[in-house]
């Protein structure tokens, strides 16, 4: 009954199932073998909601059941079903360029997909934090900054380079479509919160030549002074 379930057949279904004059052994199997393709899909709507919106549903069903069809759930958790939507709608979309129409959705889904992996990254929430006794904790993360330190970028940091800008989308959630320019993001975590940061092709390469342990963190360059404020605060960088 499984195999019959995962494979979406129906063959040999009357060698180990009864059927009726109501259902047929057919019918009986295909009634869990759509439940749980539903559930697939369901689960690939959770995950990625903004190109469910912008896609509209029907669109979105049959990305969803191309994927579920090409790469069938192979592990315990749905987590790891939804990895590789990004890749299959990039291979499956129709040959264009890089800024072409049906280049959106495979866009679009590694951006979601991105914010999902940030969620469940090693981040900086529980980092030890510097003391200044007496002083309000606001003006003491603003000492923090001001002293020299040393800088690395934190698991729960991912950097973007995508042809299309989803600013307007990501800004409001509306399913609005991206112009055809280059975008360069951060997707960060900081309080537990998952945020996207547009950015300059300057922050953009120094993020990512910036190590990610600690143990090899580096100072910051004079041009950056005044924007390490905003990335450490939004849990773009760390600081040690």
């Amino acid at each position: 009954m499984q195999d019959a379930i995962l494979a979406d057949s129906d063959a040999g279904s009357r060698a180990h199932v009864r059927g009726d004059n109501r259902l047929t052994a057919e019918d009986r199997i295909g009634i869990y073998a759509r439940g749980y393709r539903q559930r697939l899909i369901e689960c690939l709507e959770s995950e990625y909601p903004l190109l469910h919106a912008l896609a509209g549903p029907t669109a979105f069903q049959l990305f969803a059941q191309g994927y579920i069809a090409a790469c069938p759930s192979r592990s315990y958790t749905l987590y790891a079903f939804g990895a590789g939507f990004a890749d299959w709608l990039e291979a499956s979309r129709p040959p264009g360029g890089a800024q072409d129409v049906g280049a959106i959705p495979a866009a679009l889904a590694r951006i979601e997909r991105t914010m999902a992996e940030v969620h469940r990254a090693e981040g900086i929430e529980r980092l030890p934090s510097r003391d200044y006794p007496g002083v309000a904790p606001a003006i003491a993360e603003l000492l923090a900054l001001a002293e020299p330190r040393l800088w690395w970028r934190p698991d729960s940091v991912r950097l973007l380079a995508l042809p299309f800008d989803f600013s307007a989308m990501l800004a409001g959630g509306d399913p609005i479509p991206p112009r055809p320019e280059a975008m360069l993001l951060a997707v960060a975590r900081a309080h537990y919160r998952v945020t996207c940061h547009p950015l300059e092709p300057w922050q953009f390469d120094w993020l990512v030549a910036l190590p990610g342990d600690p143990a090899h963190a580096v100072p910051a360059e004079p041009r950056l002074a005044g924007w390490l404020p905003f990335a450490a605060a939004h849990g773009i960088i760390a600081g040690i």
